[in-house]
């Protein structure tokens, strides 16, 4: 089942990670004042607790703020039973101080090569399937899945096709075989780095498409998302910013520049992630990355 969340504050993911503390808990208001309605977290996040007071305190109705979790499977952390994912799980609603989280996710699949990956996928499955039962979680889904971690799911899941698969997607990195398998299960799609981390802010086809749209880049690519149907998460600790992120609904990108933003795909080899991942910390006299330093803007 594919989200249906068309509102604007709800078809557009408030990111978290890395903010922390009394810090996090302004964010979080400050984004829900601006009119975010969905919030992202993890509990590789450490900011469960900051999340849900911000969510409690809101004037908002509970049930119009959706709330995403993730449980750490694949961070070193894989339950090796239905109950150490179900504690997991509980533990993190706890934290939250929440009666129900919208949506929990599986955030990572680990080593599809280790049986121990294998097995911490179906019981950490299984026991959040146990938690929508008793109504603590409402939907479940995935993150990071490729088709065979999804079709694996098949095997002994009682909820299937997952609600979401959340993923690295942006013009660089479109993973597009995995997108369409996904639409065709029925899969919802969320976009993690949606803006690509702010990394090419100043690609010259891209600035010039925000010149045209009189539109910043990073709204071009956010609203390029949103044609894609995919849901953004974006995330960025200035307020006129998170504002700004909002303000994409007075525009459309026309056929032909769909066309070229798809255009600059390349493919795993654009991912941010998988940079981050490769490359080593540097050496006392190595050139920082300028991108990497600042990832207050995704």
């Amino acid at each position: 089942m594919a989200l249906k969340l068309t509102k604007r504050g709800i078809s557009i993911a408030l990111g978290t990670e890395k903010v922390r503390g009394v810090e996090c808990i302004n964010y979080i208001q400050q984004g829900l004042v601006a009119g975010y309605r969905m919030i992202d977290s993890a509990q590789a996040y450490q900011n469960e607790e900051e999340i849900g007071q911000a969510v409690r305190n809101s004037l908002i109705p509970r049930e119009n703020i959706f709330v995403i979790n993730k449980i750490s499977s694949g961070f070193k952390k894989n339950p090796r039973s239905v109950k150490e994912a179900s504690d997991s799980a509980r533990a993190s609603i706890d934290r939250l101080g929440l009666s129900y989280v919208d949506l929990f996710l599986i955030h990572q699949p680990g080593d599809s090569a280790d049986d121990t990956a294998a097995d911490s996928r179906r019981v950490t499955w299984q026991a959040l399937e146990d938690l929508v039962e008793e109504g603590s979680i409402k939907s479940i889904g995935v993150c990071n899945y490729t088709a065979e971690h999804i079709l694996e799911l098949r095997q002994f899941a009682k909820i299937y096709p997952p609600r979401v698969n959340q993923l690295e997607l942006h013009p660089w990195c479109q993973q597009r075989k995995l997108e369409s398998f996904c639409r065709d299960q029925g899969i919802g799609i969320q976009a993690y780095s949606a803006i690509a981390r702010n990394s090419h802010s100043s690609h010259p086809e891209l600035c010039a498409l925000a010149t045209k749209y009189n539109k910043s880049t990073a709204q071009v690519l956010i609203r390029y998302s949103l044609q894609k149907a995919w849901t953004p998460i974006v995330k960025s600790t200035s307020l006129a910013h998170l504002h700004a992120n909002l303000q994409v609904e007075n525009f459309t990108i026309s056929r032909d520049d769909m066309k070229m933003l798809d255009s600059w795909d390349k493919k795993m080899e654009g991912s941010i992630r998988m940079c981050l991942e490769r490359i080593q910390m540097p050496k006392i006299n190595s050139p920082p990355v300028p991108w990497l330093i600042n990832t207050a803007e995704e």
